[in-house]
């Protein structure tokens, strides 16, 4: 297979990509840059137009089988005006990436029914992830089947509701969901399992998204929620300071619900994450911490 690799977000530096591609490289994949994938401008990676254009052109590459993301960061929301659903209409991939790249994962879930990875990416394969989790990457990526029961491991979790419901995935980082509402990618998350992470968020933050979502309809009209970790938010903390923890605010926003819902669920910005193919149907079971995947990513060739 041949992997396309865009930067469509923040820079990535020469050494972190070639890094991060080491892992794709030892398994056979061929790789191909885009133009600007190691372009830079401040903290974007190249202009707007040149990153979008990156974006179409690898989807539109007969020779590219998937496209892969470099790194998240900030800036996928600045290609919407730039990006033509057509193109990825007549060119259905897989991307893969997460953090700043929900953003295109949403507006590929609107606008084309196109499914996505939100997986790690180059800048994440710069330090080691565990066999578990890069186990569940690779299988979402190379086998037309589904993923069946994941985390493949006991990871910690809580149940905030127990029960089980059946749904198409959505999500991804909560700051950036919050920030979709009113757009051309805005959130969708009707009859669906939302699946949330965040990073470097503090609890004030925090609740602020979720109740901005809360009043923008988006929990009472999905089936269930699981809750990864907003990492890091002790750090924005200081000692001494009055605060609520993420427990007491997911407590609040979804204690009450009839759907079930969950936190711990290992996916995002944390060691050891789990790819998840978003727009599949799914099942969550907030009893027992699992998720099922009844769909496959990826057809066959």
């Amino acid at each position: 297979m041949t992997l396309g690799v865009v930067s469509p977000s923040s820079a990535i530096e020469p050494d972190d990509l070639e890094k991060g591609l080491q892992p794709f490289y030892q398994r056979g994949y061929k790789i191909v840059l885009g133009e600007h994938a190691l372009a830079r401008r401040g903290y974007l990676a190249g202009t707007d137009e040149q990153r979008a254009r990156d974006l179409m052109a690898m989807f539109a590459r007969d020779d590219v089988d998937a496209v892969l993301c470099s790194r998240g960061g900030y800036g996928a929301a600045r290609l919407i005006p730039y990006l033509d659903p057509a193109v990825f209409r007549n060119n259905p991939k897989l991307l893969i990436g997460y953090s700043d790249i929900t953003v295109l994962h949403l507006w590929l879930l609107r606008q084309v029914g196109l499914v996505g990875l939100y997986a790690p990416m180059p800048i994440t394969m710069t330090r080691p992830i565990p066999e578990h989790a890069m186990a569940v990457f690779w299988r979402a990526l190379e086998v037309a089947e589904p993923l069946g029961e994941v985390p493949s491991w006991n990871a910690p979790f809580r149940a905030i509701r127990a029960g089980k419901a059946q749904g198409r995935l959505t999500g991804g980082c909560l700051c950036l969901m919050a920030d979709s509402i009113g757009t051309p990618y805005e959130l969708d998350t009707r009859d669906a399992i939302v699946m949330i992470e965040d990073v470097d968020e503090p609890p004030y933050r925090l609740d602020a998204m979720l109740n901005h979502l809360k009043l923008a309809g988006k929990w009472e009209v999905c089936k269930g929620i699981a809750f990864s970790e907003d990492t890091r938010w002790e750090k924005h903390v200081k000692e001494g300071e009055l605060t609520l923890t993420p427990d007491e605010l997911l407590d609040d926003y979804f204690g009450a619900l009839p759907q079930p819902s969950m936190a711990g669920f290992p996916f995002g910005h944390i060691l050891d994450p789990l790819t998840l193919p978003y727009g599949v149907l799914a099942e969550l079971d907030t009893e027992r911490g699992k998720l099922t995947l009844l769909e496959s990513a990826t057809v066959k060739p």
